[in-house]
């Protein structure tokens, strides 16, 4: 039986000189349709993901943070019956996660229930 869905992900050494690192904390009630937590950054700008936290209070959410392609970047992840989802997830140089040049970061789920998340980032030159 193959696979569902697969995605091949960027990891870079380090992080481009011209970086900007950032945080966000962001509580979605019901992101079974995809929501931008990052907006694009602009030609020749891309994400860089440092450190991602995904709670979630519903087995059957299954979040994960994906491009605005609606390519799977880093999960789904699913939560046991008997409790609360959490993960975390830091990357360090030399394996930094590289979101696609100009494109934005979204959380989705699929299926309803409410999601916290917590991610580091730094924008920079793509190259």
């Amino acid at each position: 039986m193959p696979i569902d869905k697969i995605a091949t992900v960027t990891l870079v050494p380090s992080l481009p000189s011209d970086s900007v690192i950032s945080a966000l904390t962001a509580y979605e009630a019901d992101a079974s349709t995809a929501v931008e937590v990052i907006a694009a950054p602009g030609a020749g700008k891309a994400i860089f993901l440092l450190e991602a936290i995904i709670t979630c209070n519903d087995d059957d959410a299954a979040p994960l943070l994906q491009d605005e392609d609606d390519n799977y970047l880093f999960g789904p992840f699913y939560a046991m019956a008997a409790g609360p989802l959490f993960i975390h997830k830091r990357w360090e140089q030399p394996r930094i996660l590289k979101v696609v040049t100009n494109k934005a970061l979204e959380i989705k789920a699929g299926g309803a229930g409410s999601i916290s998340l917590y991610i580091e980032y730094a924008v920079g030159s793509a190259s």
